[in-house]
């Protein structure tokens, strides 16, 4: 499942990075995980150019915890020619660490970079030792990335489907004055609106989107009351992405990307260029989004213990896993409900 941990940046760490922004005097900010927060733990100052700083801060990183560098690049050191600071990510996660701590280390960076501002991290190591992180390493993943082979056709198109992605991602960023996002213009039928209605008066807990290429808009794939959790990931397709509004429980509206790995690579571009857009015309209406999730495999990823585990992560609300069987819906589907078509067939 695609998703991020819902760890977040402290006030801590952003005055820390505005700071070092501000001036030339740190070289580089250790970063670790503490509870629901990353935190600026430590800091090395700038005494010198990046390599010879550079063969220093390895001090910083701890043996059996997992941590995140910010490390400022020299100008020289930068692949872009704006003259703002940019930053190296290094993320150390050694073998010995706990296995939770791998993966929230793994699910938070996304955040991390993104609150931050992510036009200033220009290149990111990933090591296991601290010997990947001196000089001598740092040359060889530099000579590493300048060798690398050029990408086909297919890695060209997933790399603009993850910058499509990116840009649009809702977290506040400290460059957001200075950065736009280009949304898609979205277009949606009139069904699609009775629906969305209907579900934010708490008549339907389903409505499912596709989009129709011939109009290039999306139209009502399904609106439903469905009487389980154990229903949800039965009916999202396996084959073809969808956009989901989900009540969970009376008080948790879900909103689901479906983005299955087998799909089309240009249908799945389409729903990465529109997710923002969707999400913002739908809270204008009405609709409340308590939770966002991105999925790549609905039948597991929307099982009910796995949704139970994503939906809990995300809220204060009581052990989800309480909710599993709870039909909150009773009433029968509209009789006027759509047929499930495939408008997604191009």
């Amino acid at each position: 499942m695609a998703h991020q941990s819902g760890i977040r940046v402290s006030e801590n760490l952003s005055a820390v990075f505005v700071d070092a922004l501000a001036s030339n005097a740190v070289r580089a900010i250790r970063v670790n995980i503490d509870g629901e927060s990353l935190e600026a733990t430590a800091t090395h100052p700038t005494q010198d150019g990046f390599e010879q700083d550079f063969a220093a801060i390895g001090d910083l990183l701890q043996d059996t915890d997992p941590s995140y560098l910010l490390v400022r690049l020299d100008s020289n050191e930068s692949s872009s020619h704006d003259t703002g600071a940019k930053w190296l990510l290094c993320t150390h996660v050694p073998d010995t660490a706990a296995v939770r701590a791998k993966m929230l280390y793994a699910s938070s960076k996304a955040s991390l970079t993104k609150t931050l501002g992510e036009s200033y991290f220009v290149d990111e190591i990933f090591g296991t030792t601290k010997d990947e992180f001196t000089i001598d390493g740092y040359h060889m993943h530099r000579r590493h990335v300048e060798s690398s082979a050029p990408l086909t056709e297919r890695e060209l198109e997933m790399q603009r489907i993850k910058d499509i992605e990116s840009s649009a991602a809702e977290a506040p960023t400290m460059d957001s004055r200075r950065s736009h996002v280009e949304e898609r213009k979205l277009n949606m039928t009139d069904q699609v609106k009775d629906a969305l209605n209907e579900y934010a008066a708490g008549s339907v807990n389903l409505v499912m989107l596709a989009f129709d290429f011939p109009t290039e808009s999306f139209v009502l794939d399904r609106m439903d009351s469905l009487q389980s959790h154990e229903e949800l990931a039965q009916t999202v397709p396996g084959d073809e992405p969808r956009f989901l509004l989900y009540w969970y429980d009376s008080s948790t509206s879900v909103f689901v990307y479906s983005c299955p790995a087998a799909s089309n690579i240009r249908h799945r571009m389409v729903y990465s260029a529109s997710k923002y857009g969707f999400l913002v015309t739908v809270q204008k209406m009405g609709v409340r989004v308590d939770v966002k999730l991105e999925v790549d495999a609905p039948a597991q990823d929307l099982a009910p213990d796995a949704l139970a585990e994503e939906v809990g992560s995300r809220t204060k609300a009581a052990p989800p896993k309480a909710h599993i069987t709870q039909q909150k819906f009773k009433r029968p589907a509209p009789p006027s409900r759509r047929p499930r078509t495939n408008p997604t067939s191009q």
